[in-house]
């Protein structure tokens, strides 16, 4: 094979769809909507030059990862989300080399019933949308 300069050889998955419903105790809830993109870059290009895709991080582990996540650290921030799932990646493999994260978080507000908040009734907002990039390499300060 002729030599090849690979330039970029990061991939993912993108439109990770999230819905995060948070109990505050008793009735009340809080709502976040998300939506992620998750890019990996890796150590190796045995994928590329010879078709072995043993290190691949396949995209449905990736999505189903911003779910566990979810699940289990909770989603306060877009940011804190971010640089969970760029920790999460980096730490649990080690032929990842670097992981960028975006995050696209949708306003909700608690529906008015009666002039009072309703407990668990919400609706969308589409006054502002809130976002962010993380970005971080093995062994590197993140970049959000």
């Amino acid at each position: 094979m002729a030599d090849v300069e690979f330039v970029n050889t990061e991939y993912g998955k993108n439109w990770v769809r999230l819905l995060h419903i948070r109990r505050l105790g008793g009735k009340q809830q809080d709502v976040r909507e998300l939506e992620v993109n998750t890019s990996l870059t890796l150590t190796s290009q045995k994928d590329y030059l010879h078709g072995d895709n043993s290190d691949i991080i396949a995209t449905d582990t990736q999505k189903n990862t911003v779910y566990a996540l979810a699940k289990t650290k909770g989603v306060t921030t877009p940011e804190q989300f971010g640089l969970d799932l760029c920790h999460h990646f980096l730490s649990s493999f080690s032929h990842v080399t670097r992981v960028k994260v975006a995050v696209t978080m949708a306003p909700w507000r608690r529906m008015k019933v009666g002039g009072q908040d309703h407990a668990h009734a919400f609706i969308m907002t589409p006054d502002a949308v809130r976002f962010c990039n993380v970005e971080q390499a093995r062994k590197s300060e993140s970049r959000t």
